[in-house]
């Protein structure tokens, strides 16, 4: 009699999360279902329910999968400061483009406004900037009500630029990578120094390279 090994849950979860992943991008994060990931896996849809619970919560796990990748590729390194946002603004647009029709749904489709979604986002925001315009000496210091604001502004346009852009655009990418890191400059006079000298050196770089 040949004994069946069982296997782990969480390796069985983690395989139909990345099924999920899959038909996500394949199909669009608005039309994924516990019944197209069953049929997709050669497993039940049960079993689905069993580790995701509903369609919505399937969802948010593809959702916050996309939010922890984008996390990870944005970690910092030690570049200098000038040639940091150049980096992280190339290490953001790979991570949406590789799940690009997640990121179209918690933009613009079935998550965009949602709160579970907004919260798992909001974190990642914070870092982005933080990344781009932090140094050793900025690090620890404590934003401004005006600075929050436009902060919160700024990953406003940087998501919505990038949102469109992914719908269809005629600008290539590297064009469009340059138009994000110019787009700092609305937060220059809320940044402390160094921040503020080095954001203010590199726009005026980028607008007079050809």
């Amino acid at each position: 009699m040949t004994s069946r090994t069982r296997q782990d849950p969480d390796d069985r979860r983690r395989q139909l999360l990345a099924v999920a992943r899959d038909q996500a991008e394949a199909h669009g994060l608005d039309t994924l279902t516990p019944a197209r990931v069953a049929d997709a896996a050669g497993a039940s849809k049960a079993l689905v329910f069993h580790y995701f619970g509903s369609t919505a919560r399937l969802r948010h796990a593809v959702a916050l999968d996309a939010v922890e990748h984008l996390d990870a590729a944005l970690e910092p390194d030690d570049r200098p400061l000038a040639g940091r946002p150049a980096y992280v603004m190339s290490r953001f647009l790979d991570s949406v483009t590789a799940h690009r029709h997640v990121w179209e749904g918690i933009w613009r489709g079935t998550l965009a406004d949602d709160p579970a979604t907004d919260a798992a986002l909001q974190g990642v925001r914070r870092r982005l900037l933080a990344r781009m315009v932090a140094t050793a000496d900025t690090l620890g210091f404590t934003p401004s009500a005006r600075l929050r604001l436009l902060a919160d502004g700024w990953v406003a346009l940087v998501e919505n630029l990038t949102a469109a852009w992914l719908a269809g655009s005629d600008v290539e990418r590297e064009e469009l990578e340059r138009l994000l890191v110019a787009s700092l400059v609305v937060l220059v006079p809320e940044l402390p120094e160094p921040a503020r000298s080095a954001v203010v050196d590199l726009t005026r770089r980028m607008s007079t390279a050809p």
